[in-house]
């Protein structure tokens, strides 16, 4: 039996991660993010990205959104639906639980058998100033391009932290209740980022694959500052702050 899934959870809590290692993996086949507001990115079509023209490039993304846009369940249908034993996609908490997809939620959730794999991050505060750096051109990850590797620090506004993360709070127990009588496997950050091999390895067991963490190679790594004192200019701020002073100590 084939199995179909869906990678959720909110920014910079390790999906770019477990998306690419999953694709190395024999048997899986598993999109970036279909539902994203404006495009469809890592639509896993065979498409040649690297040698195809600008031109073709564009045409292509402008054809994926408009029958993304015009006929979503269909789409998303037609994405989960290939001869691999595993296949899926990724949607951010923002994207999978927008009114305009309402419809296709309630088709994902007549898939006999589908499966949820749902990415949390227990260090909202770190998760907060990965998507500060993110948002500032500097992705701290392998696969982020030439940006990756300049240092940048950041200013943590406290108040604006803490409002992220109650809204996130908020989106993960909507999702939670979504999904209650879904099959779901829950997934740290943490746990991922510090034994990618053996949480693929349980993600690949969920999803219906019998493979070994040593048959697996993680597909990014990590790069730039680990010291929250590198990466933050106010960090004795958050030190000094009741609401950050334990999560800024801990990894």
């Amino acid at each position: 039996m084939r199995i179909k899934f869906v990678i959720v959870g909110a920014p910079r809590t390790g999906s770019t991660l477990l998306v690419k290692t999953l694709n190395n993996v024999d048997g899986v086949c598993c999109h970036g993010e279909l539902l994203g507001p404006e495009n469809v990115r890592g639509y896993e079509d065979g498409f040649d990205l690297v040698n195809a023209s600008k031109s073709e490039r564009e045409q292509r993304t402008q054809r994926l959104l408009l029958d993304r846009n015009t006929y979503p369940v269909s789409f998303i249908d037609r994405a989960l639906t290939s001869a691999h034993t595993a296949t899926g996609f990724k949607a951010l908490y923002s994207a999978f639980l927008r009114p305009q997809w309402h419809e296709v939620i309630a088709f994902l959730q007549t898939i006999p058998d589908i499966r949820f794999i749902h990415l949390t991050r227990k260090n909202s505060l770190r998760r907060f100033i990965s998507e500060q750096i993110l948002l500032e051109g500097g992705p701290n990850h392998s696969g982020a391009g030439g940006k990756s590797e300049i240092p940048i620090k950041v200013y943590v506004d406290i108040d604006a932290f803490m409002h992220k993360s109650s809204q996130i709070e908020a989106q993960r127990m909507e999702l939670s209740a979504l999904l209650s009588k879904q099959r779901v496997l829950d997934i740290t950050y943490e746990e991922l980022s510090a034994a990618t091999a053996a949480t693929v390895a349980r993600v690949c067991r969920f999803i219906g694959l019998t493979i070994l963490p040593s048959a697996i190679e993680p597909a990014l790594h990590k790069v730039g500052a680990t010291d929250l004192s590198d990466s933050v200019s106010n960090y004795q701020e958050l030190l000094d702050h009741p609401a950050t002073r334990d999560l800024a100590m801990t990894e």
